[in-house]
């Protein structure tokens, strides 16, 4: 089987894909690029799953070998925390063992060059050329230098912030760390602002609570709502296993997603903090966004899914937020990769300095810019299917969809089909799992529900009769 990239680097089931002999081949195949690229440096460090804290040891060891200055994370690290470190010291990149929010048996490799960000395609196709020839970088003599990278990124990211808001707000917060690399650090933050925290899953444990799909969704933070309204706290905050996918739960108890928080943010940043420049979001992300950056004079760019395409915009720069409906976000010259310990911290300053929860403010900026509804339902995926999809709809112009007319196409990633009224439905196969993902946008909650219910009702149809 060959190692292929997804759109986050490359995953596997831990010992059965994802094996020690071919995590090596990888981390060889980073050495014999590095070096013809004549980089002598790299930061290393990895999450809180199986294997990864032995899995970073073994690694930076074995780069020094081949004459690397290894940077190496003390302890578990979340994903943000290396990509600073690695533009902070100008490294030449970052191998990171992590599968984000895959389930427990998952392991991966992340790799980000020299700027800190997602690998692009271009480069991950060429490592898998690289790790099918085989090949290792010849001994040399490096050395490893272990450092506690937590504290420069705390430091760091405070200018992203308006401390001031936090004095005497009486903030209060539950953090679900889901057992992962956040702990410690976004609620060390909030309390050293000022803020009263209470954590839940902050130990690590790599089954993740029992949580079979770490990913911190609405059906992934239904605790941390219950505790929210328990506590009486004014906001609740998740991130994922490496701390680069953000939750938000509001005063009421309610999931804010994505779709609102981006929208919400965008405003802010804009109106409050004064950011000028471009927005970025992924085509299955919310036209909200559009529709606030225009009032504004501002422009905004659609990517395809993956947050290297919104990461590579980053760089170009004059970015004010990039973000995608899956949880990530960045803003303006921060790393060009997903960050969700910023996206919590901003949630909680928008709190203080709105005087109000998010709800609240959701509901005033629903009443200025009016409410789109986007959604996303996932489905397994097997050969029949997949091939289905990709004959009819990817390899094909559909005339129709879930009953309704298909008016143009947009394939920017996968198959976005523009319904009558600007209706939209997006079909694209995941780049990490065996999953057709499913999107619907509407500026009907039923609606929306309707389009998706027929979707997936054909879908599971075709799937049981091929």
């Amino acid at each position: 089987m060959k190692i292929k990239f997804g759109t986050s680097g490359w995953r596997g089931i831990i010992a059965r894909e994802f094996t020690w002999e071919r995590v090596n081949r990888v981390v060889d195949a980073i050495g014999l690029l590095l070096h013809r690229e004549g980089r002598n440096s790299i930061v290393i460090g990895g999450d809180c799953r199986f294997l990864s804290p032995e899995l970073s040891e073994s690694t930076a060891d074995r780069m020094a070998g081949y004459g690397f200055e290894v940077l190496l994370s003390r302890g578990p690290c979340p994903t943000p925390v290396l990509s600073h470190a690695c533009r902070k010291g100008g490294h030449g990149g970052v191998i990171n063992f992590t599968a984000s929010h895959n389930p427990p048996l998952y392991n991966g490799i992340k790799f980000s060059p020299w700027h800190g960000g997602p690998a692009g395609s271009d480069l991950t196709a060429l490592l898998e050329k690289m790790i099918e020839e085989g090949g290792k970088p010849e001994r040399d003599s490096g050395r490893v230098v272990k450092a506690d990278l937590r504290t420069d990124y705390s430091k760091d990211i405070q200018k992203y912030l308006n401390a001031d808001v936090f004095m005497n707000s009486d903030l209060k917060v539950v953090y679900d760390a889901f057992s992962g690399a956040g702990s410690g650090l976004l609620d060390r933050i909030l309390v050293d602002l000022g803020a009263s925290i209470r954590v839940i899953n902050g130990t690590r444990d790599p089954l993740f609570a029992g949580r079979q799909h770490p990913e911190p969704g609405e059906s992934g933070t239904a605790d941390l709502a219950l505790a929210v309204v328990s506590s009486g706290a004014s906001l609740g905050v998740a991130t994922d296993g490496d701390a680069d996918r953000f939750g938000i739960i509001d005063e009421n108890g309610e999931f804010v997603s994505p779709h609102d928080f981006l929208p919400l943010l965008l405003n802010y940043l804009i109106e409050v903090k004064g950011f000028t420049g471009t927005a970025v979001r992924s085509i299955t992300t919310s036209s909200l966004i559009d529709r606030i950056a225009r009032d504004h004079g501002f422009e905004t760019i659609v990517t395809p899914v993956g947050f290297k395409y919104l990461g590579a915009e980053m760089l170009c720069g004059n970015v004010i937020l990039a973000g995608e409906e899956s949880g990530g976000l960045s803003i303006m010259d921060h790393i060009p990769e997903k960050d969700g310990i910023l996206a919590c911290l901003l949630a909680a300053e928008m709190v203080c300095a709105g005087g109000k929860g998010l709800a609240a403010q959701l509901d005033d900026l629903q009443k200025k810019y009016g409410r789109i509804y986007t959604s996303r339902e996932d489905l397994p995926l097997d050969d029949s299917l997949g091939e289905h999809i990709r004959e009819n709809y990817f390899k094909s112009d559909p005339s129709e969809i879930a009953g309704l007319a298909v008016h143009s196409i947009d394939r920017t990633d996968g198959v976005q089909m523009i319904l009558e009224g600007g209706d939209w439905v997006l079909i694209r196969l995941s780049g990490t799992e065996p999953l057709a993902r499913i999107y619907a946008q509407s500026d009907s909650s039923e609606k929306r529900d309707s389009i998706l219910d027929k979707v997936i009702e054909e879908f599971r149809h075709i799937k049981n009769t091929l």
